[in-house]
């Protein structure tokens, strides 16, 4: 899978080891996703298609090996850790004709669990390790979805390709933000509690017009993009959508080499732009890694 995002679930019902994992790993330059239980790996996996996975052969609803079974079962060579408070895990593992990369009891040294993901072949991009926002010259995007789960991913992914990320989870935090953070571009869902997407863009376009809005949304209706575009946005994403796929709509749309930014800066942009209004989202992709749930 060649477009596979270079991420790792860690499943754990322990939420401070969560937390432990998805800090070093993260420093590490690998996008972290997490569940507390097998039923929720389950549905990550699926929706996500990790690297691999640190899974905790205790976790709850449906149990380490049940989850480990049903893992193996939608994704064959995704690399799994399976951690443990006994020793003798392994053992376990293979009596069910199961196969791990490695089983470590724990307490466990997050560096020896990103070790054994090196010798199973799972490592970053050199340029993710260390990465961070706040680059002087970087284009600034602000990412408008109430899904955690999507805005965690989606951020560190844009963050990992050297842009200036700021997510927010609703319109009133992005219009309370906007002045500050002055994006380049705004990725606003259409469909969120409070004022929705479409009010956010009329005032965004009323008060920031210089910042450039891409609606996304799970709705497929030219109605509802052709009202989005009329109102002010550029262009409009529908989820789900490929990576390589966002990263050639946003490059359509990012600011011109000479164009100044916040503070005097001027924000890096791609070779080839294009400032005409586009209706890029309407063709929904389905081959490559699929971004963003239907919902």
């Amino acid at each position: 899978m060649t477009n596979a995002l270079p991420s790792i679930l860690c499943v754990d019902d322990d939420t401070e080891v969560l937390d432990l994992l998805k800090e070093h790993l993260s420093l590490k330059g690998f996008i972290v996703l997490t569940a507390t239980n097998g039923v929720e790996a389950c549905l990550q996996v699926k929706r996500w298609a990790p690297r691999a996975v640190v899974l905790d052969l205790f976790v709850p609803r449906l149990g380490g090996l049940g989850t480990l079974t049903r893992i193996r079962s939608m994704s064959p060579d995704v690399a799994i850790v399976l951690l443990s408070d006994v020793p003798g895990a392994l053992d376990l593992v293979v009596s069910a004709g199961l196969t791990v990369s490695a089983a470590l009891t724990k307490p466990v040294d997050p560096q020896q669990i990103v070790d054994t993901l090196a010798r199973a072949g799972v490592v970053p991009p050199a340029d993710l390790a260390g990465s961070g926002s706040g680059r002087p010259g970087a284009m600034r995007v602000m990412l408008v979805d109430d899904e955690p789960r999507f805005r965690e991913l989606l951020a560190e992914y844009l963050g990992a390709k050297g842009l200036d990320v700021m997510p927010v989870p609703s319109g009133e935090k992005a219009l309370e933000k906007v002045g500050e953070f002055r994006p380049h571009l705004v990725l606003l869902d259409l469909l969120m509690p409070g004022i929705g997407g479409m009010e956010t863009l009329r005032r965004l376009r009323a008060n920031h017009p210089a910042s450039r809005v891409i609606m996304v949304t799970a709705i497929e209706d030219l109605d509802t993009a052709r009202k989005a575009l009329a109102t002010g946005a550029v262009d409009y994403l529908t989820k789900p959508f490929t990576l390589d796929y966002l990263d050639s709509v946003l490059a359509i749309h990012a600011p011109q080499p000479d164009e100044p930014g916040r503070d005097g800066t001027r924000a890096a942009s791609a070779d080839t732009l294009d400032e005409g209004v586009g209706v890029a989202g309407m063709s929904s992709l389905v081959d490559g890694t699929a971004l963003g749930p239907q919902r």
